[in-house]
């Protein structure tokens, strides 16, 4: 019983030390924020528009300006009710908070009202941030 005791004790301390190791390395992989809305079917057109012409470019800016690594939209062909859903790959959260500051502003000065135009659409929202284990390929180191 000794023995038995001795061993959960060296396990303990063992993932306590390795477990701290293992946070420090998830801070440096990338995360994935994904978020999700619900659109009655009848309205997906008028966001989508509002995505493509308004959103979508004001994000291609901040890609390319480095805020973050990269955006997405995505739509179902078939599904459940979460048919319009976005997601952003960031550095970390800092960096995605920087990122989220900065595009609400800039919709925001640019194109007065356009949030509240979209976002009246949506029954529902939620979001999920994940961090990224495996990636290929690697985002770019910035």
């Amino acid at each position: 019983m000794k023995m038995l005791s001795q061993f959960f004790a060296m396990a303990l301390i063992a993932f306590l030390f390795f477990g701290d190791i293992n946070y420090a390395q998830s801070d440096d992989q990338p995360m994935l924020v994904v978020s999700s809305n619900m659109v009655p079917m009848t309205d997906m057109g008028k966001v989508n528009k509002m995505v493509d012409s308004i959103f979508a470019p004001l994000l291609k800016e901040l890609v390319d300006e480095g805020f973050i690594f990269s955006f997405g939209h995505f739509t179902h062909l078939w599904g459940d009710e979460w048919n319009s859903n976005f997601w952003y790959v960031a550095k970390d959260m800092a960096s995605f908070e920087k990122f989220w500051d900065e595009y609400v502003k800039r919709g925001s000065t640019r194109h007065p009202g356009a949030f509240a135009s979209t976002t009246k659409y949506f029954q529902a929202h939620k979001d999920n941030i994940y961090t990224i284990r495996n990636q290929y390929p690697a985002p770019p180191k910035r």
